[in-house]
């Protein structure tokens, strides 16, 4: 699955409790796939500079015509934020008519476990 390593924005307290969000959206036709992951390249471009961010990395199954992204951050403020913002508000609208399914799921984890795997969102992904 073609994609992003895992990237770390923060330098990473084991003790502390950061919470993770993996996203994964379905689009409609596989033929727009390429279309929406080049909207979201100015959203990627900013992600290194988001306050609050821990970690981030995202994959494409294009023969599924899925995209998938992985984040970690220092706490629910930090997420809800970022979520709120004007960057992803205006991507998510624009985005939300070519999707055919959307799941999110979040948890807590430790800095010491991370980076999350995509096994373990996967799982999370399937059980929402």
């Amino acid at each position: 699955m073609p994609g992003s390593p895992w990237t770390s924005v923060l330098e990473l307290d084991p003790g502390h409790e950061y919470v993770v969000m993996a996203t994964r959206f379905t689009v409609q036709s596989r033929r727009r796939l390429l279309g929406i992951m080049a909207s979201t390249q100015q959203l990627w471009q900013s992600l290194p500079t988001t306050a609050g961010l821990a970690g981030h990395q995202f994959a494409v199954a294009p023969v599924r015509g899925t995209l998938s992204t992985l984040t970690a951050w220092r706490d629910r403020p930090s997420l809800d934020a970022f979520v709120r913002g004007p960057l992803h508000a205006s991507l998510a609208t624009d985005t939300r008519p070519l999707m055919q399914a959307s799941r999110f799921v979040d948890w807590v984890t430790l800095g010491s476990d991370l980076p999350p795997t995509w096994r373990g969102a996967d799982d999370r992904l399937d059980a929402a």
